[in-house]
């Protein structure tokens, strides 16, 4: 556990601003800041926070390496963008959780392409098995919930993505520079998103007072969030251990939508008790798979 405590603080870390992050961007959804709008300023942002990597680097990326990181930025640009599609679809607090299901796709695809540096232990395995269950537990909804099966595939399609890119990151970075590396898949990330202004919701550049206060509020933890996570599987190979912590966010999502929903203005802040208290219940069910893993 000693040697593996800096990654599992930082993917909790990172979960835990990564559900900050999605309750004030949806909060932002709702009041006109734009999807794809959202998701490029929020990318943009999250980018420049790699900007001083290239300066740690020990060694230049070769050109297959620098094509390596354009294809993973890119994974992460298309998983992104079908995260901020299901949150504008359906509930943060059971979109998030969904999300929450990479491991289950990390530890499948760690061991259908013998990516990880050792077998995973039968903990790891339960702990994957529990967060299964708890996805189930939280996923299904009542009457009053704004549920969206459009926006529920989009969540698993966007957390298996993140799956595929999760378990291939430690790969690459372990044969290169991982400073370098990240720098080049973030840097793509910003780059995929420039593409797309001319599609975002209205005018890109005008002032939303409303609105992008929020986005704005959302997009500093999500580069922060970013920044660990990217960390935590970049420079360790644990990536489904380290994104059985980071799915404390499905968690974090339920505590900060039961506590601040309503605060905020957030419509689903008006959901059931009965329901919240459900949610609670299968996002406490990741927390027993986080304490497996650490065992």
């Amino acid at each position: 556990m000693s040697e593996n405590f800096p990654p599992y603080i930082l993917a909790l870390s990172a979960g835990f601003l990564y559900a900050c992050s999605a309750i004030l961007c949806k909060r932002g959804l709702e009041e006109g800041a734009g999807t794809l709008r959202s998701l490029v300023y929020s990318n943009l942002v999250m980018s420049s926070c790699f900007l001083p990597y290239p300066f740690l680097a020990e060694n230049k990326l070769s050109l297959e390496f620098l094509l390596y990181g354009f294809i993973l930025g890119f994974l992460f640009f298309f998983s992104q963008m079908l995260c901020f599609l299901s949150l504008r679809r359906g509930d943060a607090s059971l979109m998030t959780p969904i999300m929450g299901s990479k491991p289950i796709f990390v530890a499948v695809f760690v061991v259908l392409f013998n990516l990880g540096a050792d077998d995973l232990s039968l903990s790891t395995w339960i702990a994957v098995g529990l967060t299964t269950f708890s996805i189930a537990l939280i996923g299904w909804p009542d009457q009053r919930s704004n549920f969206s099966l459009p926006g529920l595939l989009m969540a698993i399609t966007g957390a298996a993505s993140f799956g595929l890119l999760d378990s291939l990151v430690p790969f690459f970075t372990h044969q290169s520079d991982p400073f370098f590396l990240l720098f080049v898949i973030f840097g793509s990330v910003g780059l995929f998103s420039i593409l797309i202004i001319p599609w975002t919701e209205g005018s890109f550049t005008t002032f939303r007072p409303q609105a992008d206060r929020w986005m704005w509020l959302s997009a500093i933890p999500m580069g922060g969030q970013a920044i660990c996570m990217s960390m935590a599987i970049g420079f360790y190979q644990v990536p489904t251990e380290a994104n059985i912590f980071y799915a404390g966010r499905g968690f974090w999502s339920v505590v900060l939508v039961a506590v601040l929903g309503s605060w905020i203005g957030l419509s689903e802040g008006k959901s059931s008790k009965a329901l919240l208290i459900r949610r609670m219940s299968g996002a406490l069910l990741l927390l027993i798979g986080i304490w497996l893993t650490s065992s």
